[in-house]
């Protein structure tokens, strides 16, 4: 155990789909936890470093880390040291963590190992799915497909679903998601979820401090799809130091970068893309999911000033050096300069998916 812990660390798992909102999900219900007397960390995670969501959440003052270079199943040793690491310098009663959107499986290779190597330190919340209703309504989940197997499999093993972006369907439709959702999973316990109106979110706090634990038992995958799933997407993280001067618009500069990204591409083949635009007055997270831009959250005021940075996350359907040209030619244009002061980039696509631990029984 952990030294200086005392009781067990409330872990709680929020995983799904790119874009399907979970950043903003957790963030809040940080802040929720928080500002009830609750102290929470936060373990972010991704294939890459330079990630807009550590970032913003550090922003907010929340005790924060990241897991690099690959998914908290393949990087589990990473994952454990950073929780571990959290609860020395934070000792907070619950940790929150989002693994990589194109992460799956997460029954056997996390939550397992941590239930059954770690039960001193780790009591382990059941295992929450985010699923975006625009694309189930668009998508569905087409088995035969990489990207619709991908998805299925995760709201497959999911013992809370949180359905989201609920404000902007209708009734009707959100009932017809609910009836995909639940032909997948009809054992998950259901959220409908809208980060703009609030709907549901007292119910996903009500699930995070209860002491229901997981209790499901892994679900068979087909490894080869998973990795034919991941390797679909080009994967790109990019920063740069910006000058605002005296005062530059950050919503309107943010929305031009988006849009202008989403311009390249089918919006279907965007999975995601964020941006963070920091600077010594504000900080501001924006997204653009199939092509629909939004504010995720703001800290401080609209108007950047003085010196600043601006990080770029694109999850797409293409060619790693094409998306990377593609960013660099609309950051270009975008900005009005001729050369990039980029102070890290990273282009890829993931690796096939290799779990450090997988227990099945």
């Amino acid at each position: 155990m952990v030294k200086g812990i005392e009781m067990k660390v409330r872990m709680i798992i929020i995983g799904g789909f790119l874009g399907a909102g979970k950043t903003t999900l957790i963030t809040k219900l940080a802040k929720e936890l928080k500002g009830s007397g609750v102290n929470v960390g936060i373990i972010m995670n991704d294939q890459a470093d330079s990630l807009v969501d550590t970032q913003y959440a550090e922003a907010l003052g929340l005790s924060s880390s990241e897991v690099a270079g690959g998914c908290f199943c393949c990087q589990f040793p990473v994952f454990l040291n950073k929780a571990e690491e959290l609860i020395d310098t934070s000792k907070p009663q619950m940790l929150i963590a989002e693994p990589v959107g194109s992460c799956t499986d997460l029954l056997a290779t996390v939550v397992a190992p941590l239930q059954v190597l770690y039960s001193d330190m780790f009591e382990v919340a059941p295992l929450t799915i985010m699923v975006d209703a625009i694309r189930v309504l668009e998508e569905g989940f087409d088995r035969h497909s990489v990207s619709g197997y991908l998805r299925a499999h995760q709201l497959e093993e999911a013992e809370l679903v949180v359905l989201s972006k609920a404000d902007l369907v209708s009734l009707e439709d959100m009932q017809r998601a609910v009836e995909t959702v639940r032909k997948i999973n009809p054992e998950a316990k259901l959220v409908i979820h809208s980060s703009v109106n609030g709907q549901g979110f007292a119910d996903v706090v009500k699930a995070a401090t209860s002491d229901v634990v997981s209790t499901r038992r892994p679900k068979d995958i087909d490894y080869d799809l998973y990795a034919q799933a991941e390797a679909e997407l080009g994967w790109y993280n990019g920063t740069m130091a910006l000058d605002f001067g005296q005062g530059t618009d950050s919503y309107d500069l943010g929305k031009k970068i988006l849009e202008g990204f989403s311009a390249r591409y089918p919006k279907g083949n965007i999975a995601h893309a964020k941006i963070m635009l920091s600077s010594e007055s504000n900080a501001l997270k924006m997204s653009s999911v199939r092509g629909m831009v939004s504010v995720d959250a703001a800290n401080g005021s609209r108007i950047s000033e003085g010196k600043g940075k601006l990080t770029v996350n694109a999850r797409v359907v293409s060619n790693p050096e094409l998306l990377r040209d593609n960013i660099r030619t609309m950051l270009k244009e975008v900005l009005g300069i001729d050369v990039l002061s980029l102070e890290s980039e990273d282009s890829f696509a993931p690796l096939p998916p290799k779990p450090f631990h997988r227990m099945v029984d």
